[in-house]
């Protein structure tokens, strides 16, 4: 027998002639071994080797080649199951996706991945997962790719290179369902549960509206985030750094007047009762004339404020916000994650500032919906200006996703 009569020596052939980049001629060279096979009466492993045929056929643009080798070599397995099976699976994958099906591919790859975990070839079974979260988003888009990807996930080895593929992946499609911002991203990687999760959960409105995963901190060396410190807040060095952390975890930040205003509101109290009580506080302490005007005026922003609040579903119908520290705790949080990109602190000294933020935000707020509405009013008395504008909407719309979406560390952690 010639070395070419040898099925073995014709696969290997074949598959040096793939790793070149030779489809053509690997095809030609599964093609012969697939007929030595089938001559030898071994039709299963002839069938296997055919639907690789096909993928080559595929791959060098002869995908009308491909789809009828394939169909043949799928007739010729009959009912197959076990290693051929899912070997068929993953082929038809490659050629159903080269002719523009990428559903259909991605139904195929998932059974392959499937099929090989069942006989324990994980390696196997991590090329076809990744091929499957590949598929998917092609076909899907990455909004609806997201609890496919999250099914699979689940299903891949925990330990192996897929598993890690497709993560990566996973967090890909929540960053980017149509944009880039105003989105809910999850580091599968990151903080998933306890102290430190739930105080990055006072940062998350901010992650989301910037896009960004809420449960990380992120590596330092980001020049993005110099640029960002230095652009917003006049940040060029770690002292300038510590100053905003000191002044934003002890809610330093914000313009007091503010909390003073919400302060002299007691319980039930008529709006008539809180200016006057507003007065007679800043008369006490002979607060001048224009000033006072000012933090009364306040008082009727936040009121309307509040009933929008209600309208949009931040408020229940007889809440009130009482404080507005949690824009600076939540600031907090997201000047840690910065300071540690710019490189002007270490991982630990960023963690500890988090963690009292989340801790300074429990001990003020009942929940994270008050925390939400305590944030959102800070924001938009600095920002907004009773304009109802950009900045409201986009609030708006981060405090329903952190509120309703199942994956949000607001639905999956208990406050405090």
């Amino acid at each position: 027998m010639t070395i070419d009569a040898d099925p073995g020596a014709l696969l290997d052939r074949a598959r040096k002639y793939e790793r070149q980049g030779r489809p053509e001629e690997a095809a030609k060279a599964f093609g012969e071994a697939a007929g030595r096979l089938a001559a030898r009466g071994d039709r299963a492993a002839a069938a296997g080797v055919a639907a690789r045929r096909a993928r080559a056929l595929a791959a060098a643009g002869r995908v009308d080649d491909a789809l009828r080798v394939l169909a043949a070599a799928e007739e010729a397995a009959g009912p197959a199951g076990g290693e051929l099976r899912a070997a068929l699976d993953g082929h038809a994958a490659h050629v159903l996706a080269a002719a523009g099906r990428a559903g259909e591919a991605a139904r195929r790859a998932w059974a392959a991945m499937a099929a090989f975990r069942t006989l324990g070839d994980d390696r196997r079974a991590d090329v076809a997962g990744v091929h499957a979260a590949r598929l998917i988003v092609e076909d899907a888009g990455p909004r609806a790719a997201v609890e496919p990807l999250r099914d699979l996930l689940g299903r891949l080895a925990p330990d192996g290179d897929g598993h890690r593929r497709v993560a990566r992946l996973l967090a890909d499609a929540e960053r980017r369902p149509d944009r880039d911002f105003d989105v809910l991203v999850t580091d599968p990687n990151g903080a998933g549960w306890g102290a430190l999760a739930a105080a990055l959960g006072v940062g998350a409105h901010l992650a989301v509206g910037n896009g960004v995963a809420w449960n990380t901190l992120g590596e330092p060396g980001s020049r993005d985030d110099r640029v960002l410190l230095e652009r917003d807040w006049g940040v060029t060095d770690a002292a300038g750094w510590r100053e905003q952390v000191r002044a934003l975890l002890d809610a330093e930040n914000s313009d007091p007047g503010i909390q003073m205003v919400l302060d002299r509101r007691a319980p039930g109290m008529e709006p008539a009762s809180w200016r006057a009580a507003i007065a007679g506080w800043c008369a006490e302490r002979n607060v001048s004339e224009a000033t006072t005007r000012n933090v009364i005026e306040m008082s009727g922003l936040v009121l309307r404020y509040e009933e929008r609040f209600r309208a949009d579903g931040l408020l229940g119908p007889d809440e009130l916000v009482e404080s507005v520290y949690g824009y600076d705790f939540g600031r907090a949080v997201n000047m840690a994650r910065w300071g540690l990109g710019a490189g002007f602190c270490e991982a630990d000294e960023a963690e500890r500032c988090v963690l009292t933020a989340g801790r300074r935000a429990h001990q003020v707020y009942s929940s994270w919906e008050s925390f939400s509405a305590g944030y959102v009013l800070g924001r938009m008395l600095r920002f907004d200006e009773g304009e109802f504008g950009q900045w409201y909407a986009r609030s708006v719309v981060g405090h329903r996703i952190l509120a309703e979406d199942p994956a949000s560390p607001w639905r999956r952690m208990a406050w405090g």
